[in-house]
């Protein structure tokens, strides 16, 4: 008897320890349908949803679930443009903004003398956002170029010239959504942006029904902005801006009740519009300029000597690209990697040109025919990529050591900050989660990577939802996202306990 338990219970270690050994590869089998399940239910329905989750160690699909359809990604774009961006530009790249004192040059009128604005395409130029984390105003960057050109020529010059010929001159993408592109987040694309190219304007309420006070900023004393907004005491703060497409004309709009964050409205022209501001501080300076223009496509601005110089690191770039999911950041990149590659002006046709060449040389000639780039930032509804081809694009950043780290850190931790701050609420994350979301109308996104940093190991996911009716929330859309992560670490969790080392003989 002794004999037959001591042989069961042998038998029954053994068993025990084959089902420990089993457990991970049953756990990996069992993910896609568990991750069917997810997209079967009801609260989804009409929705079209593509999953794929890759282990970047060993390039093999734990789940790939629609993996190959081809869908609109919204601001999951974004992982593309500044991933290619990264590998193109290296890590240690610098948009470096100039202004250019050329004393021998000749202006309107016979006056001596030239500045030139170089631009490099630097999104981060006045970023107010930025300029806030450095105690700095918009007022106080004018101020330097003002000083430094007072330095190089205190009797004036001839004239001041914007270069921002490092980017071609086609400001808006022709596929973005019209009715939009008065709003921040459809602001114009130039060689020279500045403010984030758009104008601030901050409210002040008066008497009960009263225009309020404006201000804007940056300060633009030859704007003049139509006030159609009125003071109240009660009800909603529902102050709006709008910019007429055809004239430029700005009008505001709306109850305002408090004087709280500024109304943004994008501007036109940003490259002639720092001109101008630039012009207007050198005028209160009695340093008038006689002209003021934009470089001519052919003219020859490249002698004189740097007098002042704004610089913003990638890095930097990158932070507001991907946590903040600001698209001019990501259309500045988009188009600084055509003008890297080609030599010619950045544009939209030669950037994405680039993209695809890199997507191609990294993960394979097919990869750049599966994929659509339209526009660096997923503002346009003709991108197009496939759940599969993202996952295996994270997989290959995460796998390569001199971008491994650079890129995922600027991608924002989910529940922490960014676009992820108030995301993944009621779930638990016992690893980290650095992600990208996205969103248009029936459109949402959540591409990233779960790391365990204690093993090394992690698991890279791709989640894209398309055709969402209506009447499927875009909350149920965002959960069952979450879900799909909270298995991705789920599965990185019993690879852990697999791997660990035994004890005992």
């Amino acid at each position: 008897m002794i004999r037959i338990n001591a042989a069961r219970r042998v038998v029954g270690l053994f068993a025990l320890a084959a089902l420990v050994a089993l457990a991970p590869a049953a756990v990996a089998q069992s993910i896609p349908g568990r991750i069917e399940r997810l997209l079967m239910d009801p609260g989804l329905s009409g929705s079209r949803t593509g999953v794929v989750l890759l282990d970047p160690e060993t390039g093999e699909a734990i789940a790939a679930v629609n993996a190959d359809e081809s869908l609109i990604p919204a601001s999951n774009m974004k992982i593309l443009t500044s991933g290619a961006a990264l590998a193109v530009l290296g890590r240690d790249f610098r948009f470096r903004t100039e202004l250019v004192h050329d004393p021998e040059a000749a202006g309107a009128n016979g006056a001596q003398g030239r500045i030139v604005l170089r631009g490099s395409g630097d999104p981060a130029l006045a970023d107010p956002e930025l300029l806030k984390s450095m105690k700095m105003t918009v007022e106080d960057l004018l101020d330097a170029w003002v000083e430094a050109i007072k330095k190089a020529s205190p009797l004036g010059v001839g004239e001041l010239v914007v270069d921002d010929r490092v980017f071609d001159r086609q400001f808006v993408h022709p596929t973005w959504p019209v009715q939009q592109l008065n709003r921040w987040y459809c602001a114009e694309v130039s060689g020279v942006n500045f403010h984030t190219n758009v104008l601030s304007i901050f409210t002040e309420p008066q008497g009960e029904g009263q225009p309020p006070r404006l201000t804007l900023e940056p300060a633009a004393p030859w704007l003049s902005v139509r006030n159609k907004a009125r003071s109240v005491r009660t009800g909603n703060h529902t102050a709006w801006a709008a910019r007429d497409l055809s004239t430029g004309a700005i009008t505001l709009h709306g109850d305002i009740r408090w004087a709280n964050d500024p109304v943004e409205v994008a501007m036109s022209d940003n490259a002639g519009f720092v001109g101008q501001l630039l012009a207007d501080r050198l005028a209160r300076a009695g340093l008038r300029p006689a002209t003021v223009r934009s470089a001519e496509p052919d003219e020859d601005l490249t002698k004189g000597k740097v007098i002042h110089a704004v610089v913003t690191d990638l890095a930097t770039v990158l932070q507001r690209c991907n946590v903040d999911s600001h698209n001019l950041y990501a259309e500045a990149l988009i188009k600084r990697l055509g003008r890297e590659v080609t030599g010619a002006p950045g544009s939209w046709s030669n950037g994405s040109a680039v993209l695809r060449m890199v997507l191609s040389q990294r993960l394979g000639a097919r990869a750049g025919q599966t994929i659509t780039v339209a526009d660096g930032s997923g503002m346009s509804r003709e991108n197009r990529v496939t759940p599969r081809m993202l996952a295996s694009w994270l997989a290959s950043l995460a796998s390569d050591p001199a971008l491994a780290r650079p890129f995922f850190e600027s991608l924002p931790e989910a529940g922490e900050e960014g676009t992820l701050k108030k995301r993944f609420r009621g779930k638990e994350l016992r690893y980290e989660v650095r992600a990208k979301s996205g969103y248009l109308t029936g459109v949402s996104s959540l591409s990233g990577m779960v790391s365990d940093r204690t093993s090394g190991r992690s698991v890279v996911f791709s989640v894209i939802t398309n055709d969402k009716p209506n009447r499927v929330s875009l909350a149920a859309v965002r959960d069952m996202e979450e879900q799909v992560v909270v298995l991705a670490q789920e599965w990185l969790e019993r690879q852990a306990g697999a791997e660990r080392p035994r004890q005992g003989g």
